[in-house]
């Protein structure tokens, strides 16, 4: 079989508004584990939890519960808890059990989301570098600004109340 760890795709959060993902039936382990890379937030944040408290929540984590999950995934709260434990034994993630809450760490998160290999730097390369070509292809910071860029419309287009693939390039 060929390998297949090379490179990475950028995945909108919005696939989860489609009727595809919203089906009633239930998830598999991969689906489940792409909807938490879904739901980890890509930037830290905080919020008031019901008694008051300020959480945190850093880049790679989401704040959830066992019953949310179970019912989002269409699962029993034991088969959650069984699916967690297997990532957490994998290494995939940690799970923090509080009387709020239930926070997910996931453990890659940075890989996945940026496209870092093991080196922390996009295909092998250093932080520094450029491809160094000089027929039109984009450097590093190039494609870095373009995905910033992007980020930057998205937030706009939602602000709006609109979204469309012409509003990015």
């Amino acid at each position: 079989m060929a390998k297949k760890d090379k490179g990475w795709i950028k995945l909108y959060r919005q696939v989860t508004d489609t009727y595809i993902w919203e089906a009633k039936e239930p998830f598999d382990r991969r689906s489940a584990w792409i909807d938490l890379l879904l739901m980890a937030n890509h930037e830290e944040r905080s919020f008031l939890l019901r008694n008051g408290r300020n959480q945190i929540v850093g880049e790679g984590q989401l704040f959830t519960s066992i019953g949310h999950l179970a019912e989002r995934w269409h699962w029993s709260r034991g088969r959650v808890n069984r699916y967690l434990g297997l990532l957490s034994e994998q290494g995939m993630c940690t799970v923090s059990g509080t009387p709020s809450g239930t926070l997910l760490t996931l453990v890659k998160y940075g890989d996945f989301q940026h496209g870092r290999t093991a080196d922390r730097t996009p295909n092998g390369t250093t932080d520094d570098t450029s491809d160094g070509t000089t027929d039109g292809t984009r450097t590093r910071t190039n494609i870095q600004e373009l995905i910033n860029k992007n980020v930057k419309q998205e937030e706009r287009a939602r602000a709006r109340g609109s979204y469309s693939e012409d509003d990015f390039e």
